[in-house]
């Protein structure tokens, strides 16, 4: 059952970092919709989920403790990022808008209005 779980905790962290990386870049793209962060937040949860799964698999089988150690970073990065979408959608919930200068801001030096 170990190289079952390696194999699984491998292909867990290898998608956990791959997301840490795009995961924060989208959520602060000033195009990103509500719907693309409610779809997000819902793939994020399934990975804790089949995470979650596999480390009480790992536990209740008396895995080692360094595998249960990985399962546990790895679920702990998908939390940090679901954290990260969960923050995201209450702006949009809240009305917050993002407000940056854009190129036309430039001329009058004003705030931007949009």
């Amino acid at each position: 059952m170990t190289y079952e779980w390696q194999d699984a905790l491998l292909g867990e962290g290898d998608l956990a970092r791959r997301a840490a990386a795009l995961v924060p870049r989208l959520l602060a793209h000033p195009a990103v919709t509500l719907d693309q962060v409610s779809r997000l937040r819902g793939h994020i949860d399934d990975c804790i989920g089949r995470l979650g799964t596999l480390l009480a698999e790992m536990e209740n089988a008396g895995a080692d403790q360094v595998l249960l150690e990985a399962a546990h970073t790895a679920r702990e990065a998908w939390q940090s990022l679901a954290h990260k979408a969960a923050e995201r959608s209450r702006l949009f919930e809240t009305g917050v808008v993002d407000v940056r200068p854009t190129l036309s801001d430039n001329k009058d030096k004003g705030a931007a209005t949009h």
